[in-house]
């Protein structure tokens, strides 16, 4: 049993009990308020450390979906080490993510040419490997960069409070008002219990507490940005949720792993972070100067 899966094993035996509401509410109350005391005392080299351990699961989950060889573990160590090198490059050298994940991708394809021979009997295999491995790099790292890069700007951790904030509010928003007024289906064939009406409600309530924040904490912020980086942020978070639902419905996986009671795996709980936090990028560019 590899690092991961152990970890995975002990948060299982220590998941709360009960309804699947109140396991689902117990651990994103925990996690959420962990990962914000986190935020709030570490600093830039923090973030980039709390990024780099996402990105070092996320790979770890992906993996377990795409990578089936016997080397499985020694490809999985090498995209986790990459995801470091890639994460705190980008720290010390800011708006490197580019330059990293090509790095990256050049060290995947050395890695993967210097273990072909291994693999001969089934090179298709191994090459398809190798696209995802380069995949994973992408998704699950360089999306994650951003963080750091969004806590390095003017006002930076008020507009990483506020975009997490946003998110998880749009995911809550959206699942209680789902499971209360859902009647239309949003897209049934990658994820059929989600509702349209679940969707609106999530940016509702995603607004609601960006223009809160922005009133009792953010007031450099005007409020033309505020609802902006709400809508856009939501919007994205929302299409990070189905594309990650359409890997899972391709692979016929139902949770990327169980790390989180009630929520499944650290992808399942941030694949709108990935997909957001370059919108939010962003919207510090056009709003935080």
């Amino acid at each position: 049993m590899d690092f991961f899966s152990r970890i995975e094993a002990a948060l299982q035996r220590s998941a709360p009990k009960g309804s699947e509401t109140k396991v689902r509410v117990t651990t994103g109350l925990v996690g959420g308020a962990v990962l914000l005391i986190l935020l709030l005392t570490a600093g830039h080299f923090g973030v980039a450390v709390v990024s780099a351990l996402l990105a070092s699961v996320m790979a770890w989950e992906l993996g377990r979906v795409f990578i089936r060889s016997f080397d499985k573990v020694e490809k999985l160590n090498a995209i986790i080490g990459l995801a470091w090198l890639i994460v705190f490059a980008n720290l010390l050298l800011p708006k490197s993510l580019f330059e990293g994940l090509i790095l990256g991708s050049l060290g995947l394809f050395a890695f993967y040419l210097a273990t072909a021979e291994r693999h001969a009997e089934n090179l298709k295999t191994h090459f398809d490997e190798l696209v995802f491995s380069i995949f994973t790099l992408v998704y699950a790292v360089c999306f994650i960069g951003f963080l750091p890069l969004i806590r390095l700007g003017n006002g930076g951790l008020q507009w990483l409070i506020l975009f997490l904030l946003i998110v998880w509010a749009n995911d809550t928003g959206a699942y209680f008002a789902g499971k209360k007024w859902g009647q239309r289906k949003l897209y049934p064939l990658i994820s059929p219990k989600k509702t349209l009406e679940g969707a609106l409600g999530g940016l509702v309530v995603g607004l609601f507490i960006a223009l809160l924040f922005k009133l009792v904490f953010f007031r450099d912020l005007g409020v033309f940005g505020a609802v902006f980086a709400s809508i856009a942020v939501g919007v994205s978070s929302q299409i990070g949720d189905l594309c990650e639902s359409l890997l899972k419905r391709a692979y016929s996986v139902k949770d990327s792993s169980q790390m989180l009671p009630g929520h499944g795996g650290i992808l399942d709980r941030f694949d709108g972070v990935l997909f957001s936090a370059p919108v939010m990028y962003l919207c510090t560019k056009i709003f935080g100067s």
